[in-house]
């Protein structure tokens, strides 16, 4: 009669093992699907980062640097004239001083530096801040467009409003509606 008893906790044994063998390996499977399925995002968000960061970078230079002729593009010495290097620049009067914050491609990296206007520097002078591929800036209409590629060559294009030469182009505009109905 022991025998059948002895048998019987044998093959519950048996039977509550392969249970928790088969409840491990469950484990063990939605883990790693979970643990693949949040690499597959992390590296989708790492992708988004690096595609976006040279244009939000710049689009937050000027945002915070939007003031009445405080924004202009155009080459490195002088905005009103190309010397071969696309620059933004952002003026910005410092302690009764005006700085010009300019930001370029150079030599595969994007470049900034902080100067008084007129200074003799070199693209070279400035602090690399980005590897990239290309980067490029035009101004119309206080809208400055900014495209760049980074560095796997993806592209990236954003325009973004200057509202403090829009705010001066549409009070000029009203000034001469005013005068019009005066005379």
């Amino acid at each position: 009669m022991r025998r059948k008893t002895d048998q019987k906790h044998n093959i519950e044994g048996a039977f509550v093992l392969v249970l928790f063998a088969i409840f491990a390996i469950t484990v063990i499977a939605v883990l790693a699907l979970g643990a693949n399925s949040y690499q597959r995002l992390v590296a989708r968000d790492n992708d988004a980062y690096n595609r976006r960061i040279i244009t939000s970078y710049v689009a937050a230079k000027i945002r915070s640097s939007d003031a009445v002729e405080g924004v202009a593009v155009g080459g490195f010495v002088n905005p009103k004239s190309d010397d071969g290097v696309n620059t933004l620049h952002l003026y910005q009067e410092l302690g009764g001083d005006v700085y010009d914050q300019r930001i370029y491609f150079y030599e595969g990296k994007v470049y900034e530096i902080l100067a008084v206007p007129g200074s003799n520097i070199k693209p070279e002078d400035g602090n690399a801040i980005l590897d990239a591929q290309a980067l490029s800036f035009d101004m119309q209409d206080g809208l400055v467009n900014i495209r760049a590629t980074d560095t796997e060559g993806r592209e990236n294009h954003v325009a973004v409003s200057v509202r403090s030469q829009l705010d001066g182009a549409r009070s000029e505009r009203l000034a001469g509606e005013d005068s019009g109905g005066v005379g």
